[in-house]
């Protein structure tokens, strides 16, 4: 009795793949495809060819309709520029998401935009610190240059010929007052530059937080 059992129970299973089986073979068999060649004239087929798999093509079910589109092969050439556009897009979600990380740790950080801008005051303030010591360096360069000028037309007055290392001093002088006014010009564009980028992160901040608040309300 119990073989009699497991034999029918075994018969019944083959019975349920085969039908199973059956099942997927006529209804995969009736999938088609569909694409249009070169010249696009549209071709139907149940199998596929070179040309279907080089310009793209439909799957298209029993009832006629389209279940899946597959893209034509890309040429060498447009598959580099696919693959560039896609380096692209992936660099720009990436930016996108640092952006929105740097966004949530300045909102973390500074729960007012008081506070927030009072924080960035500070490289502003250390620039302005930095242009008012170069600015009284270049003031004692630029006298001690005015004095060496003045001696030498002292003298050139006297009918005196001017002593080459006087001469030699004169030139690093003039040098380094020229250095004094660069490094200052240097300092001032950085400083406008970071008063310019503190404005643009304090209304970035003031949009954020407003968007924050009205989410919260």
């Amino acid at each position: 009795m119990h073989k009699t059992t497991s034999s029918l129970i075994l018969i019944g299973l083959l019975a349920c793949s085969a039908s199973a089986l059956a099942w997927q073979t006529k209804h995969s068999e009736n999938y088609r495809y569909s694409w249009r060649d070169d010249s696009g004239l549209p071709h139907y087929s149940d199998s596929l060819n070179s040309e279907a798999i080089r310009n793209g093509y439909d799957v298209i079910n029993s009832s006629g309709l389209v279940v899946r589109h597959v893209q034509r092969q890309l040429t060498p050439e447009e598959r580099k520029v696919a693959e560039a556009e896609k380096a692209k897009a992936d660099a720009a979600k990436a930016a996108a998401d640092r952006q929105h990380a740097q966004d949530e740790q300045m909102l973390s950080a500074y729960p007012n935009e008081q506070v927030f801008r009072d924080s960035q005051q500070a490289e502003i303030d250390e620039l302005t610190q930095a242009i008012r010591t170069t600015q009284i360096n270049l003031h004692a360069q630029e006298q001690n240059l005015a004095q060496l000028l003045s001696h030498v037309a002292d003298i050139k007055h006297d009918g005196k010929p001017v002593p080459a290392f006087l001469e030699k001093r004169i030139d690093a002088q003039r040098a380094a007052v020229t250095d004094q006014r660069a490094k200052l010009g240097k300092q001032q564009e950085a400083k406008v530059e970071a008063e310019k980028r503190v404005e643009r992160l304090v209304q970035r901040y003031r949009k954020l937080r407003a968007a924050e608040d009205a989410a919260t309300r």
